[in-house]
């Protein structure tokens, strides 16, 4: 999860001081998409039974779109498939995107933490 504000990140980045980091390339993924009208009132079957993991929600026109990581395996129904529509993660220490393309900092062991250039920096001056 995030941390947006300077004093949580401060923390955050102090603890991962020790940690050894890989420096890594985001590519994108395929995305899972549905269409979830607004008057809906619940959640389809295809996003309650999906479990935990990433989502993201886009406003359009009378609806959103829901997008998540297609980590292979079946497509819900009314779902698609959008290629490298999971284009973008955040910075586990100031929420910045890091697009596709770019490099961030993943911890090696234990917990996995993603940090932008600019947090991975940060940590080693606290």
């Amino acid at each position: 999860m995030a941390t947006t504000a300077p004093g949580e990140r401060d923390r955050l980045l102090r603890r991962l001081r020790g940690r050894r980091f890989d420096r890594i390339r985001f590519r994108p993924l395929d995305a899972v998409v549905l269409r979830v009208p607004d008057d809906s009132g619940d959640w389809p079957p295809a996003i309650r039974g999906r479990g935990t993991g990433p989502m993201r929600l886009y406003p359009v026109a009378g609806a959103h779109l829901v997008k998540w990581p297609h980590l292979g395996g079946a497509v819900p129904e009314d779902c698609t498939v959008e290629p490298d529509g999971w284009d973008h993660e955040h910075c586990d220490g100031c929420d910045r995107s890091i697009n596709a393309g770019r490099t961030f900092w993943q911890t090696a062991r234990g917990a996995c933490f993603w940090l932008c250039p600019y947090c991975f920096r940060r940590r080693r001056r606290l």
